[in-house]
C-alpha cells in the first residue's frame, strides 16, 4: 500500500516536538506501508513577524529517521478569517509535493489539513483517513460558524475518522461524522525508548515534581504553582520541573514572576524545550507527573511518563479519564489548586501502592507504537476493502 501521510503537525527546528507523536506513528507504520510524508508550512509575505519567520528556515525536504518528509508552503495570513480560507492553498501545496500516486490518505487534524485532504483524496480517486487530536474538534469549530462548517465538511467526507479518545469520538458524531466510520485508537509511545532509566530512590532529597507541555495557562501551570505552594505550606519537601517552553508556543516569564511572588522561585525550574528523546532520562529523574490541563484530547506526555513508570496526577479534562486509572495515578477537577494538592500529596503518602513496573506494562500492552500501528493498518485495510 502506497501510504500519504499528510500534516501540518510534524517535527521542524521551529519546534522538535510539535507533531512528535505524527512523526513517531508514521515512523512505525513505515512497517507496514510505503510511506511519504507531506507537512505544508505556512508562508507569510512579510519579515521580521516572529514564528512566521522562523517558518522560512525549514528545508524544502529532509529526512527523518528514514522518512521522506516534504515541506511545501501554502500561504497563510494571520487572522480566523483567513484561516477558514486557507484550505485551498494547502490543498494547492500537497498536489504540487505529491509524486507517487498514494492508495490511501492519512491527515492529522480536521482542518487545516483534512479538508484539503479531502479534495485530494477526491481527485485522486482514493480513500481518506482522518486523525481528530483535540483542538481541532472540540474548541476550532466554536471559534467561527465557518470553521465549524469545514470541520464538520472534513468529517463527513473521510471515509474512517481515528478519534484519540471516547470523548473526541463522540464529539466527531456531534459535528457530523458517520458513527459507523468512527474509530478509537490512542495516540502512542515508543516503550523502547520511554523507560526508566537509573531512576532514583522516590522522595531522596524530596520529591519531585515533573510537568511536560506548553507554558500556557489553559495548561494549568498556574494552578499548579497554587498547589505547590498549598504542599509546601503543609511541609512537604516537593520541588517542580516544567519542561517545555519555547518562543513558537509560549514562555515562562509571566509564570515564572507567580512562582517568585509565591516564593518558590528556589523550588521550581523552567526549561525550555528540549527534544523528545532527551525526555525519558529527564522523566526518570522525576517521582511523580503531574498534568494539571483545562482541556486536552489523549495526552501523549502521560503515555510517555507511563512508559517510564511514573505514577500520574492528572485533572478531568477528556482523555486524561481514560488513562488514569486508580492503579497508574489520580484525577482531580479542574482548575482546582487544593484537589491537586491534596492529590500529589497522597500520592507521596502512599507512593508504594504505585509499582512502576504495573505501570509501564500497562503503556506496552495498550499504547505502544507497534500496537497502535497495527491497529491502524487494520483500519487501513478495512478502508480500502470498502472502496
Amino acid at each position: 500500500m502506497n501510504l500519504l501521510v499528510v500534516s501540518h503537525l510534524y517535527p521542524s527546528h521551529v519546534s522538535q516536538t510539535a507533531g512528535s507523536f505524527v512523526h513517531n506513528q508514521a515512523r512505525f507504520l513505515a512497517a507496514h506501508c510505503r510511506l511519504q510524508v507531506v507537512a505544508p508550512v505556512p508562508w507569510f509575505p512579510l519579515p521580521g513577524c516572529g514564528r512566521w519567520s522562523a517558518y522560512r528556515q525549514i528545508p524544502r525536504t529532509e529526512h527523518r529517521d528514514g522518512i521522506h518528509v516534504l515541506h511545501p508552503r501554502y500561504r497563510l495570513l494571520p487572522g480566523r478569517w483567513w484561516f477558514s480560507r486557507a484550505w485551498r492553498a494547502y490543498h494547492r501545496a500537497i498536489g504540487g509535493a505529491v509524486r507517487d500516486r498514494p492508495d490511501l490518505v492519512h491527515a492529522h487534524c480536521a482542518y487545516i489539513d483534512g479538508l484539503a485532504a479531502a479534495e485530494y483524496a477526491r481527485q485522486q480517486r482514493c480513500p481518506l483517513v482522518l486523525t481528530v487530536h483535540g483542538n481541532d474538534v472540540k474548541h476550532l469549530p466554536d471559534e467561527h460558524p465557518r470553521l465549524r462548517a469545514r470541520v464538520s465538511q472534513a468529517l463527513q467526507q473521510a471515509d474512517a475518522v481515528i478519534a484519540v479518545s471516547a470523548q473526541l469520538a463522540e464529539r466527531v458524531v456531534e459535528l457530523g461524522a458517520d458513527p459507523g466510520r468512527v474509530r478509537v485508537i490512542p495516540n502512542g509511545v515508543d516503550c523502547e525508548i520511554f523507560r526508566p532509566r537509573g531512576r532514583r530512590y522516590p522522595g531522596e532529597s524530596g520529591w519531585r515534581l515533573v510537568y511536560v507541555g506548553r507554558f500556557q495557562a489553559a495548561k494549568g501551570i498556574g494552578v499548579l504553582l497554587q498547589a505547590l505552594s498549598r504542599l509546601r505550606g503543609a511541609g512537604h519537601t516537593v520541588d517542580l520541573e516544567l519542561i517545555g517552553g519555547a518562543p513558537a508556543t509560549g514562555t515562562a516569564a509571566g509564570f515564572a514572576a507567580d512562582a517568585g511572588a509565591m516564593g518558590l522561585q528556589e523550588h521550581v525550574r523552567f526549561v525550555d524545550e528540549i527534544p523528545w528523546t532527551a525526555l525519558p532520562e529527564r522523566l526518570s529523574q522525576a517521582d511523580i507527573f503531574v498534568l494539571p490541563s483545562f482541556s486536552e484530547g489523549l495526552p501523549l506526555v502521560l503515555l510517555e511518563a507511563m512508559a517510564c513508570g511514573l505514577p500520574l496526577v492528572a485533572t478531568r479534562c477528556g482523555g486524561p479519564e481514560e488513562i488514569v486509572t486508580d492503579d497508574v495515578g489520580v484525577l482531580v477537577d479542574v482548575g482546582e489548586p487544593d484537589q491537586l494538592a491534596a492529590a500529589i500529596g497522597a500520592v507521596i503518602d502512599g507512593y508504594g501502592r504505585f509499582d512502576p513496573a504495573r505501570i509501564r506494562r500497562r503503556a506496552e500492552e495498550c499504547y505502544d507504537y507497534r500496537v497502535i500501528a497495527r491497529r491502524i493498518h487494520q483500519t487501513y485495510q478495512d478502508v480500502m476493502a470498502r472502496a
